[in-house]
């Protein structure tokens, strides 16, 4: 987690061009100077005219954090989980009574 941490705020600190919006996925490439920045185009979008080393993809995610490229449908996944558990939750009527019905002794 500490790890993912410290990736994350190394990549908020890459320059990008464009207002980063969660959901959506950013390239991340290196130019010859050292200096990363990300990019709404994938090496594919370039095709041959990509002009600087690819290194990696991630997928912004609401709380801000990245999730590589990879492990985006995993994370998907949890995320999805996680939401249907808070929401079932919050479906649940309210009771100021205890209640008792299906319990057998």
């Amino acid at each position: 987690a500490l790890e993912d941490a410290k990736r994350d705020a190394d990549l908020h600190h890459a320059a990008c061009n464009v207002v980063k919006k969660p959901g959506n996925i950013y390239y991340l490439y290196e130019r010859e100077s050292g200096q990363r920045y990300f990019s709404i185009l994938s090496p594919k979008d370039w095709g041959k005219s990509c002009p600087h080393e690819f290194i990696a993809a991630y997928k912004l995610q609401h709380d801000m954090s990245w999730t590589p490229f990879g492990e985006i449908e995993k994370r998907d996944a949890e995320i999805n989980i996680i939401d249907k558990l808070l929401n079932d939750q919050i479906a649940l009527p309210s009771s100021d009574e205890p209640n008792f019905r299906g319990l057998t002794y």
